[in-house]
């Protein structure tokens, strides 16, 4: 199910929680500390809080209720030094006892045990502290069932969210691990602490003694105001000079010296044997959450050497621990809202919050709250090449059960506890829980629908076996069949990573790798921009075997991140991939005698070599092809040790596959391919082109998408309106030099790729995207009636600008109220900083005379500097040759070629046409191992497996082309532009109708060019700018494309003897049209033509032309002398390559740009 169209700030946000949780426990006096703790476990489900009464005394209160499976329970509780690590999903493993610290207080003696039924609300005063050294804050409550010794453990919080702050110091090398500050902010009434948690330990082997750990100093250090630290690497911490005193203590006094109050810190030789946690409360660090954020300063965490104590060993910088916060639409079927995920910390549950509602059609809430079954989380992210195909939310995988839960002997939704369910079974952990939080039900007590506010202990929003970037799908009953009602999927939409307040997305860094050889396959990586610290989401999209030698599906394979990208060995028959070195290890882990992953496991990431990626996450599947592909290869993995920026990036590296059953020769590598970026799309639309009338429109309408995965921003900023309407996006870019750029000759109709009717669309802004066209954006969100300027922004995960559908290089066109004629247009370009990238473009022009195509296929791709590329957008205009040819002819393929072709691009006979282009582009070897099999090949290369094709098939890829009919703009991920391996400077061959395989016309990929130039012409009587045109193109031989003038640009001088054009010269050889012309205007005459076309003279050509540059007086007035000359300057700045502005003048004309 597609989904998105909410509007920007429209959203509940998750401050809701926090009003909730009020409302939940009925906080008393204001300034009062208030802990809860949230437990659902064993048959146990509810809340415990503590609030203290009076300076000695604090109120306990019990919210719970025990489940009907478990209706007598008697437990024992007391408090333990640790919180709990809500990252670890196993209940049994969390609340083991050496994870939870010593027992710091019971409470059986004086309050007895919690006998159930009987203390389900029970409200206790006991004399004790909340905070201090002998408090509760940030410990864990443990609840132990006397008569089958389960157990219980929940972290005790605090109730509002912003009364706690946590940072972390996470150590990468030669000691891994993190020491966490968790403070809790003072208020009117009570005042704050600090908590230190500490959980480090060795990488490298350690003397073998009797002790399990080592001990050493640590500190906190500051930087130097003066000193800009953002470029430092941890590895090195020579540039810390100065312990933390902002109260200027003295040495071993300030705050910073925490081992001179503290103690020294404990680092475990061994953590897999013997971890070292340590917890220490230290109230002196009160100033640390505001110097966190001081500006120009930052404060690292300084360890010592043991044995050389005057020696440092490693030190971190401490960041400020943010909420992680996730988000999801649902906008289809005319249901639209919105689910976010909160997680303050791995020490906190996660919190959720629904929102969905059809606020214009009530009937369809209703239907939705009666026919829902369940909302669930799945493993996968729906893929996006499905948007708006039947088959789109059966992406998404299985069920979210990293525990292998049976799903049969779950209990029913809302009658167990959380861990009793799969992890992504929401409706079983929530329906019918928290009933004392804010809901808005549609039916409620009889629907399965979800609503309001919720939280979850078995929901992680970090560590392994987070909900990151999975899916949210929704179930609803099929009662086709009232004897067997079943469940099938209703829609689904991806969780996407948000920033602190829930409204702006988390700028995020997405990287990819492509394998070519002899496997073909893409690996998403992504990671929060800049912060190499947060978790690393793996999505391998599909693995298939490709080089024809095998169809059979390979199972368990290793893999790995390797230190050097690939070399040419990446298709070497033996030591394949020998290139790229041994496996990426930064961090130096050594285990001495042993083996480098004896310690590997996948709950110490740190404990492993940075690459060694199996051993933690697990092996891969290769499907022997595309038809299992998704099922057995597509697989998604978070790891919290990848990062994807900073000193230590993994970028630029390579990706090994391993194969331990290949032939000796080539070795045990497989496959190999580097990592590089995969970067955000951005189009602008802010050219404005008027349809006839005068221009009045300013403004842009700008779209970005960071990735496939996410949503689309739309920003819209119009000005100039005049009673105007709708405004869509439209099939293909803007003609500039039609008088009439936006008519539906030229621009056609809407963007429209699923052949939605808009007849059954609902009225504008009242439905989902889904019941749109693609390209209606008024229609999904408000039209422009009565305005005359309008800005606003939307979000819209129906507006993809990558893959086949996407929306780069179409049109934007406004329209009228009255009878919805069109108004203004314009292309959506791509937005881009020069400083980043720059756009390559290229032509491939069917102009030669006797040919037997004419038009042309222009493709556009962007580069960046670290050389990776974007897909290629491509724009086909061809007919047959003749001027009033209007002849068309259907299902041409279409394919590259390796080599240019000449004169036989023109022959007659087709066994001999474009034979100089040799034969199809396959610059990676697809299928070398049986290249004749061609069943094989068409039956895995295709638009669902494009990586499978050889490059030059782009037929196979997109479809086939016409010849005679409309414009068609086409994105093609597999099209490179640029060498090393790139298209420019070979050739694009046509084959003949109805899918022949016969060549029928060619022409060569050469760069596309634009030069301007500004020109005043004397106007002679009857003078026509498209007749103008046409003689110049006429002389110079050069097709209508090459030359043409912007319309709008156009206009009189001197009272009407003199008219200003601005000439757009374009293709390989603008830059001599350019000078071509001048000489031309000059002269009156051009001997040869620009364009040489091999085998071809045109002996009709005229050479001359009557035209004059128009001087700088007005040529009416009467002037007694006369001066001929001419002079030409460059007024432009130097463009990326492939795009030159220039300005000439010519014959001293003053150029006036009114």
């Amino acid at each position: 199910m597609p989904h998105g169209g909410q509007r920007v700030g429209s959203i509940t946000q998750l401050l809701c929680v926090i009003v909730a949780h009020g409302i939940a426990t009925q906080s008393g006096a204001a300034g009062a500390q208030h802990l809860i703790a949230y437990i659902s476990q064993h048959g146990l489900h509810g809340e415990i809080t503590f609030r203290q009464s009076s300076p000695e005394l604090v109120e306990i209160q019990a919210n719970l209720e025990a489940t009907l499976q478990y209706p007598e329970q008697v437990w024992s509780w007391a408090v333990r030094g640790f919180p709990v690590d809500y990252t670890n999903i196993e209940p049994d493993e969390r609340c083991q006892l050496e994870r939870l610290g010593a027992q710091v207080l019971s409470f059986d003696e004086e309050l007895d045990y919690l006998v159930l039924p009987g203390n389900e609300t029970a409200r206790w005063e006991h004399k004790m502290q909340l905070i201090g050294d002998h408090g509760i804050w940030g410990k864990s409550l443990v609840l132990t069932e006397i008569n089958s010794n389960a157990r219980i453990c929940a972290t005790i919080t605090t109730v509002q969210n912003s009364m706690e702050h946590m940072a972390e110091a996470r150590f990468n090398t030669p000691v891994a691990g993190s020491v966490y500050f968790r403070w809790l902010a003072p208020t009117d009434g009570a005042i704050g602490d600090t908590l230190i948690y500490s959980d480090l330990y060795h990488i490298q082997a350690q003397p073998e003694d009797e002790k399990a750990f080592t001990q050493h100093h640590w500190k906190i250090f500051v930087t130097d105001i003066f000193k800009l630290d953002h470029h430092r690497s941890e590895d090195n911490c020579n540039f810390l000079q100065l312990v933390f005193d902002p109260q200027g203590q003295g040495p071993g006094r300030g705050i910073g010296d925490l081992d001179s109050r503290l103690g020294r810190i404990g680092v475990a030789k061994n953590a897999l044997r013997r971890p070292q946690r340590s917890v220490f409360r230290d109230a002196q660090l009160a100033l640390l959450p505001s110097d966190l954020t001081i500006p120009h300063r930052t404060l690292y965490l300084m360890l010592y050497d043991n044995q050389h104590p005057d020696n440092y060993l490693a030190c971190t910088k401490i960041r400020h621990v943010q909420a992680l916060n996730y988000k999801t639409f649902i906008n289809s079927g005319g249901v639209k809202g919105e689910v976010t995920f909160s997680q303050r910390s791995k020490f906190d549950p996660t919190f959720l919050n629904f929102t969905l509602s059809t606020p214009h059609a009530p009937h369809v809430s209703h239907k939705f709250a009666a026919d829902v079954a369940a909302f669930r989380i799945h493993n996968l992210p729906p893929a996006p090449q499905r948007i708006g195909q039947p088959d789109y939310c059966e992406t998404t995988g299985e069920l979210l059960n990293p525990r292998e839960l049976s799903l049969e002997h779950a209990p029913p939704p809302g009658y167990g506890t959380q861990e009793q369910y799969a992890l992504g079974d929401l409706s079983g952990k929530l329906q019918g829980r928290n009933k004392q939080y804010f809901h808005q039900y549609v039916l409620p007590g009889t629907s399965s629908e979800l609503s309001g506010l919720y939280w979850d202990l078995y929901l992680p929003l970090q560590g392994r076996h987070s909900i990151a970037h999975r899916s949210l799908v929704i179930y609803t009953y099929n009662r086709n069949d009232v004897h067997n009602i079943t469940k099938n999927i209703w829609g689904c939409s991806t969780l996407n990573q948000y920033q602190r307040n829930g409204i702006y997305q988390q700028p995020m860094f997405t990287a990819q790798v492509l394998f070519r050889y002899p496997i073909v396959g893409r690996v998403i990586f992504r990671q929060a921009a800049e912060q190499p610290w947060q978790d690393t989401t793996v999505l391998f999209e599909y693995l298939i075997q490709a080089d024809g030698s095998t169809q059979n599906s390979t199972y368990e394979h290793r893999w790995a991140m390797h230190s050097n990208p690939p070399g040419k060995d990446f298709y070497d028959w033996q030591q394949r991939c020998l290139s790229t070195g041994a496996v990426f290890n930064p961090f130096k882990v050594d285990w001495g005698n042993r083996s480098v992953d004896d310690y590997c496991q996948p709950q110490l990431p740190a404990m492993c070599r940075l690459g060694a990626l199996d051993a933690r996450l697990g092996k891969l599947t290769i499907a022997g092809g595309k038809r299992s592909a998704r099922q057995l290869s597509r697989r998604m993995f978070i790891d919290g040790n990848l990062p994807l920026s900073g000193s230590h990036s993994i970028l630029g590296k390579s990706l090994v596959i391993y194969d331990d059953n290949g032939p000796k020769a080539r070795g045990e590598r497989l496959a190999c391919s580097s990592l590089i970026g995969h970067y955000r799309r951005k189009v602008v639309a802010k050219d404005w082109y008027a349809n006839g009338d005068a221009l009045t429109v300013a403004g842009k309408l700008e779209i970005t998408q960071q990735s496939e995965y996410d949503i689309s921003n739309v920003e819209v900023q119009l000005k100039g309106l005049q009673d105007n309407s709708g405004y869509h996006i439209h099939m293909t870019p803007v003609e500039a030099n039609l008088a009439f750029p936006c008519e539906a000759s030229t621009l056609y109709g809407h963007w429209n790729p699923f052949a939605v009717n808009p007849k059954s669309s609902p009225p504008p802004k009242q439905g989902t995207s889904d019941q749109y066209e693609m390209g209606d954006l008024s229609g999904k969100f408000g039209r422009l009636n009565g305005l005359s300027q309008y800005e606003d922004a939307y979000n819209d995960t129906y507006l993809p600008l990558f893959g086949y559908t996407s929306i780069i290089g179409r049109s934007v066109i406004i329209h009228k109220q009255q009878k919805n004629a069109r108004w203004a247009c314009s292309t959506l370009e791509r937005g881009y900083s020069p400083s980043e990238a720059r756009e390559l473009r290229a032509i491939a022009s069917f102009h030669h005379p006797t040919g037997y195509a004419y038009g042309y296929i222009k493709m556009t791709q962007l580069i960046h500097n670290d050389g990776s590329q974007s897909e290629t957008v491509i724009e086909v205009k061809l007919r047959h040759p003749g001027k009033n040819d209007r002849n068309s002819t259907r299902n041409h393929n279409w394919q590259i070629f390796v080599n240019p072709v000449g004169v036989d691009a023109a022959v007659k006979p087709t066994i001999t046409r474009c034979v100089a282009g040799g034969y199809v582009w396959n610059p990676f070897y697809t299928q070398l191992a049986d290249p004749l099999n061609l069943d094989l090949y068409e039956q895995e290369c295709g638009p669902d497996n494009p990586l499978r094709c050889y490059v030059g098939d782009v037929g196979a890829r997109l479809g086939t082309i016409d010849l005679g009919g409309e414009r068609v703009v086409l994105t093609d991920s597999n099209f490179p532009l640029e060498a090393p391996v790139g298209a420019i400077g070979r050739s694009i061959v046509i084959f003949g109708p109805d899918h022949s395989h016969e060549r029928f016309a060619c022409a060569n990929i050469e760069p596309d060019h634009n030069v301007i130039k500004y020109i005043n012409l004397q106007k002679p009587p009857r003078f026509v700018v498209a007749q103008f045109l046409e003689e110049l193109r006429s002389v110079m031989g050069i097709p209508e494309w090459m030359l043409d003038v912007d319309a709008r640009r156009t206009k009189e001088l001197h009272g009407g003897a003199c008219i200003q054009m601005i000439i757009h010269f374009k293709g390989p050889l603008a830059h001599r049209l350019e000078l071509d012309m001048s000489r031309l205007i000059a002269a009156g005459r051009l001997d040869a033509p620009t364009l040489f076309i091999p085998g071809y003279v045109n002996t009709k050509r005229k050479a001359t032309i009557s035209y004059r540059t128009c001087g700088v007086r007005d040529i009416k007035e009467k002037r007694t002398k006369t001066f001929r000359g001419s002079f030409s300057s460059s007024l432009a700045p130097t463009q990326p390559k492939f795009y030159v502005l220039a300005v000439t003048v010519i014959n001293l004309v003053v150029i006036q740009l009114l």
